[in-house]
């Protein structure tokens, strides 16, 4: 093995190892998310959450810097130059794992991202039947005490962008 493939061989095991961290963490976020509407309790999945994709971005800087210090485009480029048929079949077998693994990494961000809107929804539609607010009072910039816009109906918005 070429000191070029092992040392990519090391590089995608340790992205391979974060990703999966990553995984565990933003199931764990995903959870938190599904068992409470609100949001509560959502604080330390979060952090932990990203905490590990910095992580996974570290990684794949590394992984960038790799291929800039051996001058190759790609780390196909870099693991076809390996001479030994087995060896250049199992650091493949890596990379593929490595990027089938962030594929599932990058939809599961995504539906942690879309349960945080949906979390975010429930707790300003709380706020308006607190507050017994229309919605688009709650948010917003507060109008001119003498004269609103012709269409608005508050004077100062609840929680007001222009403070």
């Amino acid at each position: 093995m070429t000191n070029e493939t092992r040392a990519a061989l090391v590089l995608l095991k340790a992205q391979l190892n974060a990703s999966e961290e990553a995984m565990l963490r933003f199931g764990l976020l995903r959870d938190a998310l599904t068992a409470s509407a609100s949001g509560g309790g959502i604080a330390a999945p979060t952090a932990e959450a990203e905490r590990s994709l910095a992580a996974v971005r570290a990684r794949a800087q590394a992984l960038v810097d790799f291929l800039t210090q051996t001058e190759s485009r790609s780390l196909a480029d870099v693991i076809g130059r390996e001479s030994d048929l087995h060896e250049r079949l199992a650091v493949e077998r890596i990379l593929r794992a490595v990027t089938r693994r962030q594929e599932e990494l990058r939809a599961l961000v995504q539906t942690c991202g879309q349960l945080l809107q949906t979390s975010a929804a429930f707790v300003n539609y709380q706020l308006n039947v607190i507050s017994g607010t229309v919605a688009d009072d709650t948010y917003g910039r507060s109008q001119p005490v003498a004269g609103p816009s012709p269409g608005v109906r508050r004077e100062i918005a609840m929680f007001d962008a222009d403070v």
